[in-house]
């Protein structure tokens, strides 16, 4: 009870937006602090919280009003973390933009555009840091995952070097040490990919029955190596337990921290 009221006084955050709402909350690794990020889609903003809920330590992005420039989204689907600091936005669904911030959340710069060739868009929907100085995003209706590198340090500049194709519509990755897990749909699949590319395999989910999904949206992995897996069609998370008997090297594992 006391948590849900603590979340409850923000409940203004969202009212007068149309569509689903938040997209994806997500924590910074190198955040000693801990803060929460959420990732409001229709609202076309970002909001950052501190991890008990008490303070709204920023928000990032003009309520109801879309825009492609430094200070507005359009539609924003995903966030991630660099160890210096910096924010990169996968803004995303209109936008077809990766956009860098600072820890401040100042504008430094911004990268992609709308198109099928390397290093444009059709809606980026995720965004992960790899190894080997990596950038991961799905780029959703382009049906493949493609790896940025960056060029010099501290600002915007990451240039795509490859791409991952073979996938239906691109949703969420996780990145455990050299290992990249890609969830996608139709239908909805998993797929294991070595960091070279070479692809391990393809596990197809249940449409049906009290373990069906419609699409895994979006999925985390907890320290004791649950897995959490959103379905926004059925609109439900669902807790997966490794068996007793798994294999440790056939489960997601830690997710990777770049240091």
């Amino acid at each position: 009870g006391e948590v849900q009221e603590v979340w409850d006084q923000w409940d203004y955050l969202f009212e007068g937006t149309v569509g689903p709402g938040p997209h994806r909350i997500r924590v910074s690794p190198y955040d000693t602090e801990r803060k929460i990020w959420v990732v409001h889609e229709t609202g076309h903003q970002i909001f950052v919280f501190s991890n008990d809920g008490e303070e709204l330590l920023m928000t990032l992005g003009e309520k109801n009003t879309p825009g492609w420039d430094e200070a507005h989204f359009n539609q924003p689907q995903d966030v991630a973390f660099l160890p210096d600091g910096r924010v990169l936005i996968a803004d995303g669904y209109v936008n077809q933009r990766v956009v860098v911030l600072g820890a401040d959340g100042r504008y430094l710069g911004e990268f992609g555009e709308e198109g099928e060739e390397l290093g444009q868009f059709r809606v980026v929907h995720s965004i992960a840091v790899a190894p080997d100085g990596l950038l991961l995003v799905a780029d959703r209706d382009n049906r493949r995952i493609q790896l940025f590198r960056e060029e010099g340090s501290g600002g915007a500049d990451f240039v795509a070097v490859d791409e991952w194709t073979g996938f239906g519509l691109t949703l969420d990755i996780i990145v455990s040490d050299r290992t990249v897990w890609i969830s996608h749909v139709g239908p909805p699949k998993v797929t294991r990919m070595e960091l070279d590319g070479t692809r391990v395999g393809t596990w197809s989910l249940p449409r049906e029955g009290p373990l069906g999904f419609l699409e895994m949206h979006s999925f985390a992995v907890d320290a004791e190596g649950n897995l959490y897996g959103s379905d926004n069609q059925n609109g439900r998370t669902q807790k997966l337990v490794p068996r007793a008997d798994a294999d440790p090297g056939a489960l997601i594992g830690p997710v990777y921290i770049r240091r």
